[in-house]
């Protein structure tokens, strides 16, 4: 989820089980120790070997249950040894519920950010550093509105309220309570699209229907409306639909590239190893001749990661990567950085209205 999600949920987790014991600070600390993990997106200030190496660093140790609930903890027995020496109370059966209070959390702030993440299509690896398999549940858009204003304000309730703590409290459980409910029914909006599209597959009689690999991504903004994508041998599938209406998906077919030699090189390359690893597999390939007058008879080799992307322009994904090919199939220097994403406009918001409606 985006980061002001995230800051969010960590501070009204925080204010629903520590407020009362802690006070309003605790509603503070919650929120800034959500957003710790994604800190290692700095890590590309340390000089990245490759294009890819943010792909392959974010979302990685910093983001796995072992160890988010470790230095949660060790966060929050911090914060209270840093109020102990300046408070200076004696080793009260209180100071001991403070110590238990703050490291649970700072263990339960952190720990939201991956279970959050879990939820989006991006991929967390939950298991690092004992496992580098990205787990996704594709319930959830990056950035949701309608989950995330809920939270704001029980966040700036508990932030700033002077009301009892159990109204305050209260507050926080209902606004997580309703995210949760939330959060399950677009699981379930993913699964029931999931299941609708194998059933229109079936019933067209498409080869490989019931075995095919199919996902139904939520499109910006909202749960309902979906890209749903299916991988067969030869081709891509890729359609738009929403439960609110029961028109079949209208699909586009995507043939898969013959395997090339050319194509082959690129693949072999550390940055499309590292690309098809992040896309969970699926990346489009396209070859095409190379205009620049230096490399004649060259390729440019390009891969998109399907998973995201809207009807037009940016079908075959939001990003990718370009590999330049000499005529005998040698990669020239490092790929480039592809962007397709589509400027925001009325025309886009429209777009998204009527997906949702299922105009």
């Amino acid at each position: 989820m985006d980061s002001v999600t995230q800051l969010l949920f960590g501070g009204v987790v925080a204010q629903a089980g520590a407020r009362r014991i802690l006070g309003r600070r605790a509603v503070a600390a919650g929120a800034l120790i959500a957003t710790l993990p994604d800190l290692d997106v700095l890590s590309g200030l340390f000089g990245p070997e490759s294009i890819t190496d943010g792909w392959l660093y974010h979302r990685a140790v910093s983001h796995s249950i072992p160890a988010t609930l470790i230095y949660g903890t060790a966060i929050g027995w911090m914060i209270w040894k840093a109020e102990r020496l300046r408070r200076k109370p004696a080793d009260t059966e209180e100071d001991r519920n403070r110590r238990h209070c703050w490291m649970w959390l700072g263990a339960l702030a952190c720990v939201t950010h991956p279970v959050l993440d879990l939820f989006t299509a991006y991929g967390t690896q939950l298991l690092a550093p004992f496992s580098a398999v990205r787990f996704a549940i594709d319930a959830m858009p990056i950035i949701d509105p309608l989950y995330t204003l809920p939270l704001l304000v029980a966040f700036l309730f508990g932030l700033t309220s002077r009301a009892k703590p159990r109204h305050v409290q209260r507050m926080a459980r209902f606004a997580l309570v309703y995210v949760v409910l939330y959060t399950t029914m677009a699981w379930g909006i993913g699964l029931h699209m999931q299941e609708r599209t194998r059933a229109e597959l079936r019933a067209a009689h498409v080869v490989h229907a019931d075995t095919a690999r199919v996902a139904a991504y939520p499109v910006l903004f909202q749960p309902w409306w979906r890209r749903i994508v299916v991988d067969l041998p030869d081709a891509i599938l890729i359609g738009f639909a929403s439960p609110f209406a029961a028109k079949p998906i209208a699909w586009q077919t995507i043939p898969r590239p013959d395997r090339s030699k050319a194509l082959q090189a690129a693949e072999a390359t550390y940055d499309a190893g590292v690309f098809r690893w992040f896309a969970d597999g699926r990346l489009h390939w396209t070859l095409k001749p190379d205009p620049m007058p230096d490399n004649a008879g060259g390729l440019i080799a390009e891969a998109h990661d399907y998973r995201y992307g809207m009807p037009g322009d940016s079908i075959l994904g939001f990003w990718g990567l370009r590999f330049r090919l000499t005529a005998q199939n040698e990669v020239v220097g490092p790929p480039q950085y592809l962007t397709e994403r589509p400027r925001f406009s009325r025309a886009s918001f429209e777009q998204l209205r009527d997906g949702v409606l299922g105009r």
